[in-house]
C-alpha cells in the first residue's frame, strides 16, 4: 500500500468514524429530548390535569345529583326572585362544607402545588378565576363556623369554562403521551 493510499484510507476511516459519532450524538440527543418530554407529559397528567379532571367530574356528578333532589324546580339554587327557604339554606351549607368545598379546596391545592406543570406559558385566566372563587368562599365558610348564616355564596362565581379547559388539556396531553409512546 502506498503512502497516498494509506493516507486516503486513514482519512476516510477517521471521517466515517466522526460521522458515525455525530449521528449517534444526534440520535442520543433526540432520544433524551423525547424521554424528557414524555416524563413531563406524564407528570402533567399524573400530578395536575388528571387529578383536576377526576375531581371536576366527580364534583359535577355530585352537583347534578344534588340539584336533581334539591330545588330542582329553580334554574339557580340562589335566586333573588325565588330565594331558598331556611331548610334549603341548611342543606346548601351541609353539602357545601362536606362535599363541594372539600373538592374545590383539593383542586385549589393541586393547582397551587403544581403551577410548574401548567401547559401554557402564563397562568390561565380560568385558573386565576377559580383560585379567586375558592378564596372568596373561605370567609363565608368561616362565618358558618361562627353560626353566622348571613351569606351563602362566594363573591365570585365558579368559572364554568374550567370544566372544558381541564377536559381539553387532559385530552391533548393524552394524545401527546400516546404519540411519544408510539
Amino acid at each position: 500500500m502506498t503512502h497516498s493510499e494509506f493516507l486516503t484510507t486513514s482519512i476516510l476511516t477517521v471521517s466515517l468514524a466522526f460521522i458515525g459519532y455525530l449521528v449517534k450524538y444526534y440520535n442520543d440527543l433526540v432520544i433524551a429530548k423525547r424521554k424528557d418530554k414524555l416524563e413531563r407529559v406524564n407528570r402533567q397528567l399524573k400530578d395536575l390535569y388528571g387529578p383536576l379532571l377526576s375531581l371536576t367530574n366527580s364534583s359535577n356528578n355530585a352537583w347534578r345529583k344534588f340539584r336533581s333532589v334539591y330545588r330542582n324546580y329553580n334554574p339557580a339554587y340562589f335566586d333573588n326572585r325565588n330565594p331558598p327557604n331556611e331548610e334549603e339554606k341548611r342543606v346548601w351549607r351541609l353539602w357545601m362544607t362536606t362535599v363541594f368545598f372539600p373538592i374545590i379546596d383539593k383542586k385549589y391545592n393541586i393547582i397551587i402545588d403544581n403551577t410548574d406543570l401548567i401547559i401554557e406559558d402564563h397562568f390561565p385566566k380560568c385558573l386565576e378565576d377559580f383560585c379567586a372563587h375558592v378564596n372568596t368562599y373561605r370567609p363565608v365558610l368561616e362565618k358558618w363556623k361562627n353560626e353566622d348564616f348571613s351569606e351563602h355564596v362566594s363573591l365570585l362565581g365558579y368559572p364554568t369554562e374550567l370544566n372544558k379547559y381541564f377536559q381539553d388539556i387532559f385530552d391533548k396531553l393524552k394524545k401527546e403521551q400516546n404519540k411519544l409512546l408510539g
